[in-house]
């Protein structure tokens, strides 16, 4: 059992209070246990994937959620989903790898119990509403057969409601870090461009300020060709933040 505690976040955000927390990325610590989250509050954009959770009830204390990684976890049943329907702000979710993510009415219901979602995975809800055909209809879904009952939901089906396009590019904070949230090695990747980038970091030490700094540009350029366009707009709003904070 791996808990997160509050020594854990503080030290990966390298902020005194937790009321501070407002990004924490917290990729591949094999945590199975987020208890701490409820001293949380202001937290917007959270990434716990590849991890060991099988629950997402820790997640119901964090009001001002906005943006939640949770991919290649242990959820498997449809029913947590429900622990996040308080989440009013919500509007970016990924359960990808997990295995409720299996089920075959998965999507729909996510949807229909989450109506505040602008993004489930890779999917647009609004499009995924109108693909799907649904009648539009109000109120939770039918509850799906808990896991290991063999049984899909029934009625899971329908569609959801739609909750218009997104304005997030849904960027997937596990590759990276920021100040304030928890950083971690890169998911993957070609190694070249890593490499190269230390290399290019690397080269010349000796040569000054001015040149270490154009070393540390050069690393940075050569690891932006390794991200995707999601993971671009999380470095947008990094960028934009460093900036707008002197």
């Amino acid at each position: 059992m791996v808990q997160l505690t509050e020594q854990i976040i503080k030290g990966k955000t390298k902020l005194d209070k937790l009321e501070e927390v407002k990004n924490l990325n917290l990729w591949g610590q094999d945590l199975d246990d987020c208890a701490v989250l409820a001293k949380l509050p202001n937290l917007e954009v959270l990434s716990l994937s590849v991890n060991r959770l099988a629950s997402l009830k820790d997640f119901r204390h964090c009001a001002k959620l906005q943006e939640l990684y949770l991919r290649k976890n242990d959820v498997k049943d449809l029913h947590e989903i429900q622990h996040l329907a308080g989440l009013q702000h919500l509007r970016v979710l990924w359960l990808s790898d997990n295995p409720c993510a299996d089920h075959p009415n998965y999507k729909q219901f996510v949807a229909r119990t989450l109506p505040q979602l602008h993004k489930l995975d890779n999917d647009d809800i609004g499009s995924m509403y109108q693909g799907a055909g649904g009648d539009g209809a109000g109120g939770p879904p039918a509850p799906p057969a808990r896991s290991g009952s063999g049984a899909p939901p029934p009625g899971a089906g329908a569609g959801a409601g739609s909750a218009g396009p997104s304005p997030y590019g849904t960027p997937q904070i596990e590759r990276g870090s920021s100040r304030g949230s928890a950083g971690v090695s890169p998911e993957g990747g070609p190694a070249g461009g890593y490499a190269a980038a230390r290399a290019a970091a690397a080269a010349g030490g000796g040569g000054g300020g001015g040149r270490s700094t154009k070393n540390i540009l050069y690393a940075v350029m050569a690891l932006l060709g390794e991200l995707e366009d999601e993971d671009l707009v999380y470095v947008r709003r990094e960028i934009e933040q460093r900036i707008g904070g002197r």
